[in-house]
């Protein structure tokens, strides 16, 4: 089958490589219709987090059920399907406890080593194991482009909106108007939010987030700091969610929520360091939840029924269809920001 091949940092090829099988009772194969390029591909793209040379891509994936082990209940050959980034088992105490990311058999598709040595799934098939508990059936009538992010981006950000202590009434503000950053503004609504303010250096990502409702900061314009205020009578935002994952924006954070606000820390972090001032953060009586790898399996069946009722709406986040032989492309074209998302057909 193709699939989008790691070649060293910054270069990747689309090749042949081996069909999955099943290889294990709790096993599906699913025929990948619609996979996505995510942010975080590119911390491996450009070699923040460790691939190897033939390691395959990708861990957002919709497609169609090919095969199953015969242990697997829940599903059947022909099921259309959402697969989760993460792969869990399921029956650890943390996947018990709805702490799915934290589970004893952790893994993620498409990341080589550093994931449990799963394939991608910027493939034509890929293999999930405990397919029970790592599959999410697609309502009937959804198109796959719809459904496709739940497995991943539009969950993360309906997770990280939903563990900030958003209060009705309460000022948000997004840091970065990315993919995750587009679907927490629209799940900061959903938590009653009387306002949400997207902040970003890209006029187009900020002029989508301004299309589901943010008021938009251009921070190469605009001292954040003074624009958040502006907006809030003095005060910051009551409420702040880092959706970038790097020092810049976790130091804006800081600086635009209000005293005694709350930051949701949704951005992935993997070597960065940073000098905290204690007594700063002390004394303003912050508080700061690192959301950590969301736990999609808690929180994707909540996800896909916003979306199925029209309240998050995925599809503005989508500016490239490619097929998956135009791979290559669309990395170079996302890597840019040349592309806010791209989605790539088998």
């Amino acid at each position: 089958m193709k699939a989008v091949v790691y070649e060293d940092v910054g270069t990747i090829r689309v090749g042949d490589v081996p069909d999955p099988v099943i290889e294990d009772a709790r096993d599906a194969i699913v025929r990948v219709t619609r996979a996505a390029i995510c942010g975080s591909d590119l911390h491996f793209y450009h070699g923040k987090a460790p691939l190897g040379p033939g390691d395959t891509m990708g861990h957002e994936a919709a497609g169609v059920i090919e095969a199953v082990g015969p242990e697997v209940e829940r599903f059947e050959v022909g099921d259309r399907v959402v697969v989760a980034f993460d792969i869990v088992c399921g029956h650890c105490w943390f996947c018990l406890h709805g702490q799915t990311s934290l589970c004893d058999d952790f893994r993620v598709l498409g990341i080589g080593t550093f994931g449990g040595e799963l394939g991608g799934a910027q493939a034509e098939h890929v293999r999930v194991p405990y397919a029970d508990v790592n599959l999410l059936a697609i309502p009937e009538g959804m198109e796959d482009e719809r459904a496709l992010f739940v497995g991943d981006n539009l969950t993360t950000g309906y997770y990280g909106a939903a563990i900030a202590g958003i209060q009705p009434g309460d000022s948000v503000a997004v840091v970065g108007a990315g993919s995750v950053g587009f679907f927490c503004v629209q799940s900061a609504a959903l938590q009653g939010a009387k306002e949400v303010i997207a902040l970003d250096l890209e006029a187009d990502r900020l002029a989508l987030a301004e299309k589901v409702g943010a008021t938009a900061i251009n921070v190469k314009e605009r001292n954040p700091q003074m624009a958040v205020s502006e907006l809030t009578e003095g005060r910051g935002a009551d409420v702040v969610i880092e959706a970038v994952g790097s020092r810049p924006a976790f130091e804006t954070a800081v600086e635009i929520v209000r005293r005694g606000g709350a930051i949701s820390v949704v951005g992935m972090y993997v070597s960065e360091t940073l000098e905290i001032p204690l007594g700063f953060y002390w004394s303003r009586a912050l508080r700061i939840q690192f959301a950590g790898v969301c736990p999609i399996h808690s929180w994707w069946e909540r996800a896909m029924k916003a979306v199925q009722a029209g309240t998050i709406d995925p599809l503005p986040i989508i500016s490239h269809v490619l097929p998956l032989s135009e791979a290559v492309r669309g990395y170079e074209l996302f890597d840019s920001r040349q592309a806010t998302k791209v989605v790539l057909k088998t």
